[in-house]
């Protein structure tokens, strides 16, 4: 994604060579930034009628969704491959997008030409280009966002970057004898896991650090070890040299696009107390608690110096926002609870997918997460949210001063779920889509066009959903034009020609009959299950 000007020849196309996998990160959404924003007390331009730049935007697999789900906002991305862009350019031909614009061109390019923007997008670019490039992103944010502009930045940061820089630095000097991005990425595995191997594992902070880095690698794409660890630029910077920078360009420090990480109290009260006492405001906060986790990747969002965040979170902000959370109500030994108290002061704990938990024996918060948990994946907007929950407890949710009351209660707890963990999203925009699958099914048109192309695909919620094998050809079908039994007709057809392998007990069955019961047994568990994956809509 990032461009590669003072790169050595060979590096010049480099994204060209190896095409850098392109598709949506969740955190750079318009609606992330757009919440985040309003909590610290700006009004960002609503994302249903916006202009959002990327800057290296491979082949468009973050805007292309964004365009889909906002018609009309506009969108512009601009990289230096041209490889990719034509790729990203067929997808927006084909897909019929008339507010998406991918051009060919370097960040030294833009100017006023193209316009004002409310929401600029950076995301693996920064530390790859060289430090003019650098100053040109800062130059862009500043002269060419809107006064509530919001942009993101992503880059790679100290002091974790000291301990990864030294293993980069050992594989670019292995791999820069080869002379293609294939044989010098097989190399540079190849030499960590020689190095992985060879050193003594006596538990010393070298061997240690190999092990990681070698586990850490091994998962990671081809493209990604490629870009990241071999391409001539990579330049980290300590969070508040990144500060000090966009300072001087007349751009302020807003949030990151992970709040959770900004709260000192995460780390306990005692660690809270010290920070407290370290850091005069946000900037040297959120450096010594890149300190105290040994930090190696940060995505901060900046705004125009002429803005006054206010860091100090009012609850009233979330009256504006749309509220989801996957926690699920559970017992003391971490099982589901299947019958919420939520009318009684008992305490119930919460418990998210990724493990955080809370507690609450409020029974007006319960009711939000017993609404909230039969919504998701979907969002409810806080007021709708606010009065189902009264609803469920009992009360009148139109009694004026009840509500008053309600959105305190609701806000604050929701707040501190977010800002401490995971169990609440906010979002600045709705995400709706078909929670059930109804007779003729249908699947966003994104999703039936790359369930086409591959098995990696767009979800309403900006997320990457893999597919089986039955779903990459089930997608397709669902138009809103073919009822189950056709469905199971048209799979039946695609599992005769073998492009479908169907099987029972274990083993892989050919005739037709025996393939079309097997289909019709699951025909309704499979679209449920594209269903939950948030990729149907009514």
């Amino acid at each position: 994604m990032a461009e590669t000007l003072a790169a050595p020849p060979v590096d010049v196309n480099s994204y060209d060579e190896v095409p850098y996998e392109s598709h949506p990160f969740a955190q750079t959404h318009p609606s992330r930034l757009f919440t985040i924003g309003t909590l610290f007390g700006m009004r960002p331009t609503p994302v249903q009628r916006c202009r959002v730049l990327e800057l290296g935007c491979a082949a468009g697999g973050n805007l292309i969704p964004m365009a889909d789900m906002l018609p009309d906002s506009e969108f512009i991305g601009i990289d230096l491959s041209d490889r990719q862009i034509k790729d990203g350019q067929a997808i927006v031909k084909e897909f019929g997008l008339k507010n998406l614009t991918l051009k060919t061109a370097s960040i030294l390019d833009v100017d006023a030409s193209y316009g004002m923007f409310d929401y600029v997008i950076c995301h693996g670019v920064f530390s790859w280009v060289p430090q003019n490039v650098q100053d040109k992103v800062y130059e862009i944010c500043a002269k060419q966002m809107t006064p509530n502009g919001v942009a993101y930045i992503s880059y790679n940061t100290y002091p974790g970057w000291h301990l990864r820089g030294m293993i980069r630095d050992m594989m670019r000097y292995h791999s820069a004898r080869f002379n293609t991005a294939q044989l010098r990425t097989q190399q540079a595995r190849a030499l960590l896991d020689f190095l992985a191997q060879s050193v003594k594992q006596d538990g010393s902070a070298y061997a240690v650090l190999l092990k990681s880095e070698l586990e850490t690698l091994r998962h990671q794409a081809d493209h990604y070890l490629y870009h990241e660890h071999l391409e001539e630029n990579n330049q980290p910077l300590y969070f508040h040299q990144f500060a000090d920078r966009a300072k001087a360009h007349g751009l302020k420090y807003l949030g990151e696009a992970r709040v959770g990480t900004m709260v000192t109290g995460n780390f306990g009260p005692d660690i809270e107390k010290t920070l407290r006492m370290l850091a005069t405001d946000q900037v040297q906060a959120e450096q010594y608690m890149d300190f105290l986790r040994n930090r190696m990747f940060r995505e901060t969002l900046i705004c125009l110096d002429r803005v006054q965040p206010n860091w100090a979170v009012n609850p009233e902000s979330l009256r504006v926002l749309h509220v989801a959370s996957a926690a699920k109500a559970v017992d003391a030994a971490g099982a589901p609870l299947a019958d919420v108290p939520v009318k009684t002061e008992d305490t119930v704990s919460y418990k998210s997918p990724a493990g955080m938990s809370m507690g609450t024996n409020r029974p007006l918060l319960k009711a939000c997460m017993q609404v909230l948990a039969g919504t998701y994946p979907a969002t409810l907007p806080f007021e709708q949210l606010r009065k189902q929950a009264r609803e469920l407890i009992g009360g009148d949710p139109a009694d004026p001063k009840q509500a008053v009351e309600d959105i305190q209660v609701i806000a604050i707890g929701l707040l501190n779920c977010y800002m401490g963990s995971d169990l609440v999203e906010l979002h600045g925009m709705p995400i709706n889509f078909a929670k059930q699958p109804g007779d003729k099914p249908t699947a966003t048109p994104l999703a039936r066009l790359q369930a086409g192309k591959a098995p990696m695909v767009t979800n309403r919620r900006h997320e990457v959903v893999r597919l089986n094998d039955l779903d990459r050809h089930l997608v397709p079908l669902l138009d809103g034009k073919n009822d189950k039994a056709a469905l199971v007709e048209k799979l039946t057809t695609i599992a005769q020609t073998g492009a479908l392998n169907v099987q029972k007990d274990g083993l892989t069955i050919y005739d037709a009959k025996e393939i079309h019961t097997a289909l019709t047994s699951i025909i309704d568990q499979a679209v449920a299950n594209v269903a939950r994956m948030a990729l149907l809509v009514a």
